[in-house]
């Protein structure tokens, strides 16, 4: 996984935006994923980093969509994360999520939060690794009975 390139995307064209939204179904599945109207408008006024397998590949195999939050300016929300199921447990994850963290570091960022699913092991361990801090319970968050942990990371 040495070969793998992570960067910023600031522009697209509507065939990276259809990639985009079937690895989202891929990975997310249809309720959780965003779509061809969304995808644009992350990367036009958020943040959106990929993970691709190298500079030579450009398929994309892990994402980060990043939202300015409007109330505390210094502030993101961690709005999407996910690896390509294929190839989670390999470290793409762990280089995604540093070099996002590295990237809202340097323009002066100092805190992140996110939500996640209490029950996504993986995912909680990774954000721990990095820092990251549960500080409330969202009860049913995206829905009746769908709880999350907000957690939180100071740059």
């Amino acid at each position: 996984m040495d070969d793998i390139l992570i960067c910023e995307i600031n522009d697209f064209d509507w065939k990276l935006v259809g990639r985009i939204e079937k690895l989202e179904n891929r990975n997310l599945g249809s309720k959780a994923s965003i779509n061809c109207w969304v995808i644009p408008v992350i990367i036009r006024y958020g943040k959106f980093i990929a993970a691709q397998k190298s500079k030579e590949n450009s398929d994309i195999i892990g994402v980060c969509e990043l939202i300015r939050d409007w109330v505390c300016k210094d502030k993101v929300f961690l709005f999407s994360f996910y690896i390509d199921r294929d190839y989670r447990k390999k470290g793409v994850g762990r280089k995604l999520l540093g070099k996002a963290i590295e990237i809202l570091k340097n323009e002066n960022f100092k805190e992140i939060e996110l939500t996640v699913d209490p029950d996504n092991k993986s995912a909680v361990e990774l954000y721990e690794k990095f820092g990251f801090k549960r500080v409330d319970l969202r009860k049913n968050e995206y829905g009746r009975g769908i709880n999350r942990d907000l957690m939180r990371l100071e740059l």
